[in-house]
């Protein structure tokens, strides 16, 4: 909490912390509720993440996990190099499942599936790219569970007819209307 409040200034006036990444993009997350866990390796560790690269990314209310885990995945399949099955594999596979639950096509049973995939990434990869992509990614699932759940409910509100297009960047559309 001494380092997202009172050394970075927390998030915008009247937001509040839904996620952070403790140690960069790779670590799995833990929620506003984690904000009291000691930055150590050991205290991050218990809590089920770990230090990584040590950057500090923070993810407030106004965004949705569903969001932050498709442009995650997204980068994470761009930079794979493509040589192990499990990472070419599994992050190409991943990103197609998110904009599954992007475009209310997805089930809560796709979630499941989703989760166990993240799973057996974890370890199987020639490099540790599989990994960082994995970790956070399952993490997200296993910690917002029902926003992903609301998430595809509200797509399938939004688009009916069940098509697999993904929702338009909130941030390329804020752009468009500025």
């Amino acid at each position: 909490r001494e380092i997202i409040y009172d050394l970075a200034g927390g998030p915008p006036e009247g937001r509040t912390v839904k996620l952070w990444f403790p140690g960069g993009s790779s670590a799995p997350v833990l929620t506003g509720d984690d904000l009291d866990v000691p930055y150590d390796f050991d205290a991050l560790a218990k809590a089920g993440s770990m230090l990584g690269s040590g950057a500090i990314i923070v993810v407030d209310d106004s965004v949705a996990v569903v969001d932050v885990a498709l442009k995650l995945a997204k980068f994470y399949k761009h930079e794979s190099c493509g040589k192990c099955t499990p990472c070419r594999e599994g992050c190409r596979w991943t990103v197609s499942m998110l904009e599954r639950v992007d475009s209310g096509v997805a089930t809560p049973m796709d979630l499941d599936i989703m989760a166990s995939v993240q799973e057996q990434i974890i370890g199987n990869c020639l490099c540790v790219l599989g990994d960082a992509m994995a970790m956070p990614i399952g993490s997200m699932v296993a910690k917002f569970r029902d926003e992903f759940e609301a998430h595809i409910e509200a797509a399938r509100t939004r688009n009916p007819f069940g098509d697999e297009q993904p929702s338009p960047d909130p941030v390329l559309v804020q752009g468009a209307a500025a």
